[in-house]
């Protein structure tokens, strides 16, 4: 299987402002993390030079992407570091580093029934956990929380605990709208 949907839509998920995405893929049966596709090193090299223009345009402590095996990730991605994100996709230079990215695949695409379904499962498991108020994703597969007090709060740890708890329904990334 091929990194390459997945790693752009994580590294898209991460540019438009959503919280962390993992990409899917086999673990080695030795034990050793799995090499990056071309596709995946690719998109690690892109997301590494949005990083730098946005450490470069008034974010100093924009955190550098990396591959955990099969994971493309900015470590711990919070509402600050995702306006951030917004922020520096303004900046022409830095907009035409995501418009690469974009490039590589067509990342904003609707998910699919069944993944619009698991999160949909995933929305209600974080109601039932206590975040109340948490809605259904958008036919994009987004979720409407930018401007509401969730995305304020999408860092906390009550927030992350019920993530956690939500993720036999859904385990990858998610974007926020």
């Amino acid at each position: 299987m091929t990194y390459r949907p997945f790693v752009v839509l994580a590294v898209l998920v991460v540019l438009a402002g959503g919280l962390p995405a993992c990409s899917s893929g086999g673990a080695d049966p030795s034990g050793a993390s799995p090499k990056p596709s071309a596709d995946a090193a690719q998109a690690l090299e892109i997301a590494r030079r949005f990083a730098q223009c946005a450490r470069d345009h008034g974010y100093p402590d924009f955190p550098d992407p990396v591959i955990d095996g099969a994971k493309l990730t900015y470590g711990d991605w919070g509402p600050e570091v995702q306006e951030q994100s917004r922020a520096v996709g303004e900046v022409p230079e830095c907009k035409a580093i995501q418009d690469q990215i974009r490039a590589l695949g067509d990342a904003d695409s609707a998910p699919s029934a069944a993944d619009l379904e698991r999160l949909k499962q995933f929305a209600q498991c974080l109601r039932d956990q206590g975040i109340t108020g948490w809605p259904d994703p958008k036919t994009d597969g987004s979720f409407p929380i930018i401007g509401t007090p969730l995305q304020s709060e999408a860092k906390s740890d009550r927030t992350r605990a019920a993530m956690t708890a939500c993720k036999q329904h859904w385990d990858r990334g998610f974007r926020v709208s």
